[in-house]
């Protein structure tokens, strides 16, 4: 098969297409995105689908976590932002059309607290923003004879605890 001065390759040939109407609607049209950081930072084009950001971004979240790299706090911090952004579509297309600036001026505020937070809600996190608050710590002097530290004795402690209701916040 020959294509304008050149032959196609057998790959280029059978390769599945993708309809122009199903990629415009899945993914942002190239020629009209400004800054290329966040995606470049991910390591995808800027017409990648959301599995496909969602696959880079745990991709490079699992080899940045602070947990195995944590000389590389400032990389994580680059992609979760990158991900928060490009995750939520209208962030997405105000950045595609005026960039990070445009993200900063448009109030984009993020539902995430963390980078942290980001990657607790793939991995199975709670996230640090849902964590419960833990009290003060409570310090209570019992006295008790050397005989029962040996034995391992027990003692009861009873204590009041004021909790807010799951229901009416009261």
């Amino acid at each position: 098969m020959r294509r304008s001065g050149g032959y196609t390759s057998c790959a280029q040939q059978h390769a599945p297409s993708r309809s122009p109407t199903s990629a415009s609607v899945l993914s942002p049209a190239v020629e009209n995105v400004k800054e290329t950081t966040y995606y470049d930072d991910l390591g995808v084009k800027p017409n990648a689908t959301q599995e496909e950001l969602k696959k880079a971004y745990r991709k490079l979240a699992l080899k940045y976590h602070l947990d195995k790299n944590p000389n590389e706090e400032e990389k994580f911090k680059q992609i979760s932002q990158a991900y928060e952004v490009l995750s939520d579509a209208k962030k997405r297309e105000l950045y595609d059309k005026g960039g990070e600036q445009a993200i900063k001026e448009g109030g984009a505020g993020g539902g995430f607290g963390s980078p942290m937070d980001i990657f607790d809600m793939f991995f199975g996190g709670r996230g640090r923003m849902q964590r419960e608050r833990s009290g003060k710590n409570v310090v209570h002097q019992f006295s008790v004879t050397l005989e029962d530290l040996y034995n391992g004795a027990t003692r009861k402690l009873a204590l009041q605890k004021n909790v807010i209701c799951d229901k009416c916040e009261g």
